[in-house]
């Protein structure tokens, strides 16, 4: 009979855990990937100015645009095309808005094709491929398993890696949705202890912490 009671608390425990997710979840990934994303401009639009022709600044400029009006699939085509032609160092980033598109447009089996090429390329710079895997988790971690993200976030989730503590944090969501709110509290605690974690991430992760409890 213990065992039976013990069996109920665990689906208990799970079903606050994923009411916390439904609460929290997507917000805080919605938030995460804005700033993953808005920093991969930065870093690609200086990697770009360095060497790119008006020509093609134009060009992402008018694909960008057609993202801000919902035009996806045009969208997609504008930066796939830049993909392809553009000059080496600016091809990532035009890589990772046409994933972006993509998944706008409903295609997210493509997009995960893209991050996957991406994170396998020895020839994109760190901070792309690095980034290509935590993209591919972000969006997995809604539209896949808990599993398929941490195998994703794991492999970047090492101390000093440029996206490591959105790795971790991603991590701590999957164990998070997964119901085990102990793991991820431990994860978020480290996180929020680390003098190196970047302040949007720690507060983030502060507030999942409050939203957690001590249970």
């Amino acid at each position: 009979m213990a065992d039976i009671f013990n069996e109920v608390d665990e689906d208990v425990r799970k079903d606050k855990s994923l009411a916390l997710w439904n609460a929290y979840g997507k917000y805080i990934i919605a938030l995460a990937v804005l700033i993953v994303v808005v920093t991969a401009a930065f870093v690609g639009w200086e990697k770009y100015q360095e060497s790119q022709s008006q020509a093609e600044g134009a060009q992402f400029e008018a694909a960008a645009a057609l993202m801000t009006e919902k035009k996806y699939d045009d969208a997609a085509e504008a930066f796939s095309a830049l993909a392809e032609d553009g000059n080496s160092g600016y091809r990532p980033l035009a890589s990772l808005r046409e994933a972006a598109a993509l998944i706008a447009a409903g295609q997210g089996a493509e997009a995960l094709e893209i991050y996957d090429s991406l994170a396998g390329d020895d020839d994109v710079a760190s901070e792309f491929s690095t980034l290509a895997d935590l993209l591919a988790g972000y969006y997995l971690l809604n539209n896949g398993t808990a599993e398929e993200t941490r195998a994703r976030a794991e492999k970047i989730s090492e101390p000093g890696g440029i996206w490591s503590a959105a790795a971790n944090e991603l991590i701590a969501l999957t164990y998070l949705k997964d119901g085990n709110k102990d793991k991820a509290r431990e994860i978020l605690t480290t996180l929020e202890n680390d003098a190196d974690v970047p302040k949007d991430i720690k507060g983030r992760v502060s507030q999942l912490l409050a939203a957690l409890g001590g249970e």
